[in-house]
């Protein structure tokens, strides 16, 4: 593996719906200017929110599929493809860290990657010639352990790794407003209460998600919001979040992006 001077700094993208990819929305210019704006990564390693598993999973090296995993959308949008590739050296140092940590990794080749992967980077990066990995979120993770996670593969972005946690900082479909409707006080207000923590750089605050406004109304479950740690794990020690960009879609859907570094 090429060694890489400059440490690429872990990032938290809102992935929105499939829409996002072909829509032009705040959140998608910001996402197209993204590369122009960061150094460019060797590789990228991406936690997607709509990746759940039994235990630990990654990519294994090889072509990855575009996994078009949902329905009733427009033709236009099953016609996306982000033919990405995981390199097999890539995969053998995130395996390496993972399982020096103790963790029980087994590696995937059929899964590819979802809308919360291929949504944002067919964005940011449109060529699909940056190898690519999918990290899989474990089912009953927390904010703590999926931040833990993230500090066992923090040493990736000194070698020029981009980490990706994928996910929403608010998400209630049920809540669905027509696009450009203005976004509801208990969404901005959760933002804002998780602003705070990111600020602190202490993930301690978010111990009790329920301490959060509306936490409920603003996740009725708790997939979306846990890669935001996984991002803010691999920051490493003294980091602190830098926002981006923020938009809201829908009404109430957070199109939030952080940059974590100290």
């Amino acid at each position: 593996m090429p060694e890489f001077q400059t440490s690429i700094a872990p990032v938290f993208f809102a992935h929105g719906a499939p829409t996002l990819a072909l829509e032009d929305t705040a959140a998608s210019r910001f996402l197209k200017s993204y590369a122009s704006d960061n150094p460019e990564p060797k590789a990228i390693l991406i936690l997607s929110a709509h990746w759940e598993t039994r235990g630990l999973m990654l990519s294994a090296p090889g072509p990855l599929r575009t996994y078009h995993d949902f329905g009733g959308f427009p033709s236009q949008f099953y016609e996306v493809s982000y033919p990405a590739s995981a390199d097999e050296e890539w995969v053998d140092e995130t395996a390496r860290l993972l399982e020096t940590d103790g963790h029980d990794l087994k590696l995937e080749s059929r899964r590819g990657l979802d809308h919360g992967a291929w949504v944002p980077l067919s964005l940011a990066f449109p060529k699909a010639d940056i190898p690519v990995m999918a990290l899989s979120l474990p089912h009953g993770s927390t904010p703590a352990s999926v931040y833990a996670l993230g500090q066992t593969l923090a040493p990736l972005k000194e070698k020029g790794l981009l980490i990706i946690g994928s996910g929403s900082t608010t998400h209630n479909l049920r809540e669905f407003q027509p696009q450009g409707s203005q976004a509801p006080d208990w969404a901005r207000s959760f933002d804002a209460w998780l602003d705070q923590g990111l600020k602190s750089g202490a993930i301690d605050y978010f111990e009790d998600l329920y301490a959060g406004p509306e936490f409920r109304r603003n996740h009725p479950t708790d997939e979306h919001l846990l890669p935001l740690f996984f991002a803010f794990g691999a920051g490493g020690p003294d980091t602190k979040a830098d926002l981006m960009h923020r938009s809201y879609e829908y009404g109430s859907i957070s199109m939030s992006y952080f940059r974590f570094a100290a």
